[in-house]
């Protein structure tokens, strides 16, 4: 066999080709009717399962709808907002206390001192700086 029968089948259109195409495509689908079988089968063993356990537990595992847990997590939300304004005023009284007793204190020394997010306290900061609470120095702030 020359160099001629080496080429590939896709190039040339022979039955041969053909042949070999439709085979392979044959093994496939009978791979995949075969896996088919074997998930249809531990589909059938789960399902089993799943009615021996509801009838051991007695039917009690029933699931809370999912409109129950939406409203659950809905409400813990609004606690931690709710939680988190009731804390704004501690954090400003907290603030201007420290900056009283520390004078020219940055966001960072605040942070530390009151063992605060860095973040908050930035914003806190610039918000009584605008407000007149408080005023910036070159480095850090102070009590008025």
């Amino acid at each position: 066999m020359g160099s001629a029968s080496r080429r590939r089948c896709s190039i040339s259109k022979s039955p041969l080709c053909e042949e070999k195409h439709l085979s392979r495509i044959q093994q496939v689908i009978d791979t995949l009717e075969a896996e088919r079988g074997e998930v249809q089968e531990h589909l059938a063993w789960l399902e089993q399962q799943i009615k021996e356990f509801h009838a051991y537990s007695g039917g009690s595992a029933a699931a809370a709808p999912a409109r129950s847990v939406r409203r659950a997590t809905a409400r813990r939300a609004s606690t931690r907002r709710a939680t988190a304004r009731s804390r704004q005023g501690d954090t400003k009284a907290s603030i201007i206390d420290f900056l009283a007793q520390h004078p020219g204190s940055t966001a960072g020394d605040l942070a530390k001192g009151l063992n605060l997010n860095p973040g908050s306290v930035s914003s806190r900061l610039t918000q009584l700086a605008k407000s007149g609470e408080i005023k910036k120095a070159s480095r850090g702030y102070s009590t008025k």
